[in-house]
């Protein structure tokens, strides 16, 4: 506190969302009655602030987001009955002060500026006074005491306790100076004035306020973001499951009647413990209740903190050994995986499941408003929705609930539908109801866009980016673009897919985002995105991609189907794309076939690629090049990619004949290692193909067609068992 020409300057710091710093607050003010309140908040929403007084259900916080091209910034300042922020504006309205927010918006590139962790000495004292946390030890501190003490005395020892989170020797961070600046300002101005602040910035504060007065008597200047920065801020409600903090069902009890909170509380639990099945008897909620106290009592509280309560609860009403610490002696509370029934009750009833609820007239972003007449418009309406997705309506109506979804947006749950390029289903079922939640997550996702393409494409671009070189990932969120109509939005969407295969290094995921890309781009009619040029950008990049993958792959192991069908894609999109590629595969392809150090599956399957170009001495060739026992990997690496052409070109006989070469020369030793292998590569090929294989190298006796007599595939699938057999392939 400072007086200057009669009048106060008393600087609040406080813990947001404490009780005890909400009474400070409140009679402070009362008993000052300044002529300004400053508060910290983003000074740019200054203007608005009778949004925050139209008689909102709290818990609500004021959403802020900064957005600069595909990057944004996001804050939230939550605001409950408890809190001295919002204790402090109700109250200065009663007394008739000035309200001004006084904190540089969150955009600000000197908002982080400043302290982020506990000083050494504060992590001491926790221990000193043998406590696990900073939260234990602010109720044992200061929300324990707050009802036997004054209010100077509260501002003393708040004072005291923030000096030591924040430690010495600190440096006056830029935020804490401009927030020194409003003060300073506001008491040129004339009359006492009451600052509310984080405890974290008290120090920073007072410590600028001795470097003099201002230039002048003026208000500082409100910072103006750049005509390329997007910022907006809106109230959304809030919840107590949102809060950063352990407990404001509790801290609500404390607020409405610190006296009695832990009676309260007790109460709830034994009822919320009943309501669910176990058993507590009127003995157990009578020791609850005095174990309560007695803790209180031996702890030095002049009432019971939420700490005593959950320790009292754990001592008398759980029955069995915990064998984990318990949630709340680790920051953060969290809750095991077999966290004990009781406990969890107890938690969960001290935090509660209050949620907030917006007056009708506050205002909402672009994106809340465009929502409402697209749900109009399509008449997507509670209840259930069965879209047929080749009817151009139907679609249009399916891709906004994509885009919904993609955002994350409750309320609009699918229920079924296609889920991927080789799933042919063209029925999208959706399950949508009037969630309570959709409004304020709309705020929020106005962050990303001010439309729904805008904001769910930008949704788009941030998923690539999480994906990293995830590739099945990026297939997954390939196909969410295309179920949302956004493969065709803008670049950046192509920009990122294209970053994650920079680090992709699985061959096999990476192949199967070049399989899905190119069917997409190649024939999709169903969702409309033959020719996209999101996919098209997909392709380009992916196919020297999996290339590259596939010649790392060194000689180990045997076949693997996966990667053979990435090298599969890789000749489709030669065939039916080749004007996407950057570069011509071929000479790499060629390459590959004849190394003699990579994957031996890997090379039949580059061969395959090529096997249009492939003379039958070459392929005879590259036959003879393949150790005996890795025959059947290397075959299989073939017809993977190449089974229908291969039975269409004369090379393929010339490998028949090798093949039919090689295996004669075997011992029966490595007939027997070879076979499995070999037996696996020719499964490739249905039954009728397999005979017409079989009658190229061994053709069968004189005797009416399968096909013209009628006989059944069982007798076609002896036949051609027994032709392979008379080459030693069955």
């Amino acid at each position: 506190m400072e007086r200057h020409d009669g009048d106060e300057v008393a600087v609040i710091g406080v813990r947001h969302h404490s009780p005890a710093c909400a009474r400070v607050v409140a009679d402070t003010i009362e008993r000052l009655r300044p002529a300004h309140v400053l508060i910290e908040g983003p000074v740019d929403y200054t203007d608005r602030l009778g949004e925050l007084t139209l008689g909102h259900r709290l818990p609500i916080a004021l959403f802020s987001h900064a957005r600069r091209g595909t990057h944004t910034q996001v804050a939230w300042n939550a605001y409950t009955e408890f809190s001295p922020e919002w204790v402090a504006m109700q109250a200065a309205t009663g007394t008739g002060a000035s309200v001004r927010f006084i904190d540089l918006p969150s955009w600000h590139p000197d908002f982080d500026s400043g302290p982020t962790e506990y000083s050494p000495a504060a992590v001491d004292a926790v221990e000193q006074m043998g406590l696990d946390t900073i939260d234990a030890m602010w109720d044992h501190v200061v929300e324990a005491r707050a009802g036997a003490l004054t209010t100077e005395e509260m501002r003393d020892i708040l004072d005291s306790y923030f000096i030591l989170i924040r430690g010495d020797g600190f440096d006056v961070s830029e935020r804490e100076k401009y927030m020194a600046s409003w003060v300073k300002a506001a008491r040129e101005q004339g009359g006492s004035v009451v600052v509310v602040c984080g405890g974290f910035h008290r120090a920073g504060i007072m410590s600028e306020l001795e470097t003099g007065p201002p230039a002048d008597d003026s208000w500082p200047t409100v910072p103006i973001p750049d005509s390329a920065l997007d910022v907006g801020s809106y109230l959304i409600p809030y919840s107590y499951r949102r809060l950063e903090l352990e407990g404001p069902w509790w801290y609500q009890q404390l607020w409405e009647d610190q006296a009695h909170a832990s009676d309260t509380a007790i109460e709830a639990v034994v009822l919320n413990l009943r309501a669910r099945g176990h058993r507590v008897s009127t003995t157990d909620f009578a020791g609850f209740r005095t174990q309560v106290h007695a803790l209180a009592a031996m702890r030095g509280h002049s009432v019971p903190t939420r700490r005593d309560v959950l320790d009292g609860a754990a001592s008398t009403l759980v029955d069995e050994a915990i064998p984990s610490p318990l949630p709340w002696t680790r920051a953060g509370e969290p809750l095991g995986v077999e966290a004990d029934p009781v406990i969890e009750v107890c938690i969960r009833t001290l935090r509660g499941e209050r949620r907030g609820e917006l007056h009708p007239d506050a205002p909402a972003p672009g994106l809340v408003h465009q929502v409402d007449m697209l749900l109009e418009e399509f008449e997507l309406i509670t209840g259930t929705l069965s879209l047929d997705l080749t009817d151009e309506r139907e679609r249009s109506r399916s891709r906004v609930l994509h885009q919904l979804r993609l955002l994350g947006i409750p309320g609009f749950d699918r229920s079924a539908g296609p889920s991927g390029v080789s799933e042919v289903r063209s029925i999208d079922e959706w399950v949508i109801n009037d969630h309570g939640g959709r409004v304020p997550a709309l705020v929020e996702a106005a962050a990303y866009g001010h439309t729904l393409v805008d904001a769910a494409g930008a949704a788009l671009v941030s998923a690539l980016r999480s994906a990293g070189k995830d590739m099945a990932a990026v297939a997954r969120i390939l196909f969410d673009a295309v179920l949302s109509g956004l493969d065709d939005v803008s670049d950046t969407s192509a920009s990122a897919a294209i970053q994650s295969l920079d680090t992709a290094i699985d061959l096999a995921d990476t192949g199967l985002l070049l399989r899905t890309a190119l069917d997409l781009w190649r024939h999709d009619s169903l969702f409309g995105s033959r020719g996209s040029a999101l996919l098209g950008e997909v392709v380009a990049a992916a196919s020297p991609k999996v290339l590259t993958l596939a010649r790392r792959v060194r000689a180990t192991g045997g076949a693997d189907l996966r990667r053979i069908a990435a090298v599969a894609a890789i000749a489709d999109a030669m065939q039916y794309a080749g004007h996407l590629l950057r570069a011509d595969p071929s000479t790499e392809l060629d390459l590959l076939a004849r190394d003699s150090g990579a994957a031996v599956d890997m090379r039949g399957s580059a061969l395959g690629a090529s096997w249009t170009r492939t003379t039958p001495e070459d392929a005879a060739a590259a036959v003879r090049s393949i150790p005996s026992d890795r025959l059947g990997d290397w075959l299989s690496g073939l017809f993977g990619v190449a089974r229908e052409r291969f039975l269409d070109a004369g090379s393929g006989d010339a490998v028949l004949t090798a093949v039919d070469a090689v295996v004669g020369r075997m011992t029966e030793h490595d007939f027997l290692t070879a076979l499995p292998a070999l037996r696996q590569s020719f499964e490739f090929f249905p039954p009728r193909e397999r005979d017409v294989i079989a009658r190229r190298v061994a053709p069968a006796p004189a005797g009416p067609s399968i096909t013209a007599s009628g006989l059944s595939g069982e007798l076609l699938d002896e036949r051609v068992d027994r032709a392979l057999a008379n080459i030693g392939l069955q």
